[in-house]
């Protein structure tokens, strides 16, 4: 018996983000990702362009491609900051700097076997790995993970950077339940997942979530995705406007019948 309904499966593929557009505003999913209307995009924040930077920074670094000086005048080049976001990507060097030693210590601590740097990954609707841009029609849903650390084989540890405010690990967890079952699909012979945010202005070290066993996935996260993209997946279709936070940055809002 299939586990996704017909909605989900004819909306498909899913990620986090496209999920929860189309739970949150029907009208503005049917815009972007089914009429594909083009909006008008409000222009880069200066936060997102400072984490954008910071994000490049990192994978660079870890990728062992350069050192974290480089690795920051490259980005900043890279994503034409001006000078006053220059210093704030500039300023985050000794809490970037402080990660990638405690990431090296708990490397060698814990007996890390395989490190995976910006990791793109596909999903069929029956949890098999698929490239992240398969053209075979099997795709039902994708993602990236920031890192990803394998840990004497088995455990699994899947850590995502974050820019500007930091909030309660709390908040993160639809996008952190997702990874820990898609951990299982990806990384054959994991038993337990434990996810991560880096906030890459705090310097004290990450913010852990609780780990979840193979049992605790299959029984808890499993049902809670499907019902979640489901739930998406009815929504979708419909063409109904919701208010909220994010009509501050919808690119459609000139279209919605809600907007005064």
């Amino acid at each position: 018996m299939p586990l996704f309904n017909d909605a989900a499966v004819k909306y498909a593929p899913w990620s986090m983000s496209k999920a929860a557009v189309a739970i949150s505003c029907p009208f503005r999913h049917r815009l972007k990702y089914i009429d594909r209307v083009k909006g008008t995009e409000a222009a880069a924040r200066s936060s997102a362009r400072i984490g954008i930077a910071a994000h490049e920074t990192l994978e660079w670094v870890l990728k062992g491609k350069y050192n974290l000086k480089e690795a920051l005048r490259r980005a900043v080049i890279k994503t034409m900051l001006t000078t006053t976001e220059m210093d704030e990507v500039f300023a985050l060097a000794y809490s970037l700097q402080a990660f990638t030693e405690r990431l090296d210590k708990f490397k060698k601590k814990h007996g890390v076997t395989e490190q995976t740097v910006e990791l793109k990954f596909g999903l069929t609707a029956d949890f098999e790995r698929v490239p992240f841009f398969d053209k075979s029609g099997k795709l039902f849903f994708r993602g990236v993970w920031d890192l990803c650390l394998r840990v004497q084989d088995h455990y699994l540890v899947i850590v995502d950077h974050k820019s500007g405010q930091i909030k309660d690990i709390s908040e993160y967890h639809d996008q952190l339940s997702m990874y820990a079952l898609a951990g299982l699909s990806i990384f054959p012979g994991i038993t337990r997942v434990q996810s991560a945010v880096n906030f890459m202005q705090d310097a004290t070290g990450l913010h852990w979530g609780s780990p979840q066993s193979e049992q605790d996935i299959h029984e808890k996260i499993l049902p809670w995705f499907v019902g979640h993209l489901n739930k998406a997946g009815e929504l979708a279709g419909q063409n109904v406007p919701h208010k909220g936070y994010w009509c501050s940055f919808c690119e459609y809002t000139k279209m919605c019948p809600l907007s005064s």
